[in-house]
């Protein structure tokens, strides 16, 4: 059934969600036209929406040029929902012990369709700093994406690499899909993934998938994080491969318990 054709089912209220959806890192600010031509709500509706939610504390409209950004109670509420997420309660203190007890930066992410979404990250002060998007698409270019992709259903990976457009993010991207293609079959016959400067020049990373057992499918990825100037490739491939797989069995572990 059609959850928007239930008679339970509250096209008010989704469309105030759809309103605060918009509203991210790369999108901290919003004008009332432009909020009303994304949503396809008519400017009428729109400001009395974004009036509501100003109201209630989730927006606030800024004195100098009437945009519109996230308010505290959004800030209060997305806090509170992360950190009462399972998921993520049962994933920090597994990815902080490796990370106290090896000293390399890690991330992890959950798989949503055909994207990953970040789930946590310890970095290390040696680490080069780049902005991590919560949402991460180009998965042919990173550790995580490569991991979860060379254990995709070969139909599904032919989809997803039938639709994608390669970015050249650095050097080291891979220019081609018969180039990703091979990769990816690389990672699957090796057992871990690597992104060696493809999606940041300066930073190699290893990944691993996140697998609910139980379900017997991937819900997910984790990686480790290492700066060029500190960690060769051969020195990664020596010494770490191992820590990689503890962890992505630990944290796999733990999400099929959580039952992800």
């Amino acid at each position: 059934m059609n959850n928007k054709n239930n008679q339970y089912f509250s096209k008010t209220l989704e469309k105030g969600l759809i309103i605060l959806d918009l509203f991210d890192r790369d999108h901290q600010h919003r004008g009332l036209t432009e909020i009303s031509r994304l949503t396809g709500i008519n400017k009428t509706s729109t400001y009395r929406f974004v009036n509501t939610l100003v109201q209630l504390g989730y927006l606030r409209k800024s004195v100098n040029d009437k945009s519109i950004r996230l308010g505290p109670k959004a800030f209060v509420l997305g806090h509170h929902f992360f950190h009462g997420f399972d998921i993520f309660q049962s994933v920090k203190p597994i990815i902080d012990k490796t990370f106290f007890d090896q000293k390399i930066s890690i991330d992890s992410a959950l798989l949503h369709g055909h994207t990953l979404i970040s789930l946590y990250r310890r970095e290390m002060p040696n680490l080069i700093y780049f902005r991590l998007p919560v949402i991460m698409d180009e998965l042919y270019a990173r550790a995580m994406g490569k991991a979860v992709l060379a254990n995709l259903d070969p139909k599904e990976l032919s989809a997803i690499l039938k639709n994608v457009h390669i970015t050249k993010l650095t050097p080291n991207t891979l220019p081609s899909k018969q180039k990703i293609r091979k990769d990816i079959e690389l990672t699957r016959n090796r057992g871990y993934s690597i992104n060696n400067e493809e999606y940041v020049e300066g930073l190699i990373c290893i990944g691993a998938p996140v697998t609910n057992y139980r379900e017997k499918t991937i819900v997910g990825a984790v990686s480790l994080d290492f700066p060029t100037s500190e960690y060769s490739l051969d020195m990664i491939r020596k010494n770490y491969p191992g820590v990689l797989t503890k962890l992505a069995s630990e944290v796999s572990e733990a999400v099929t318990s959580a039952d992800i």
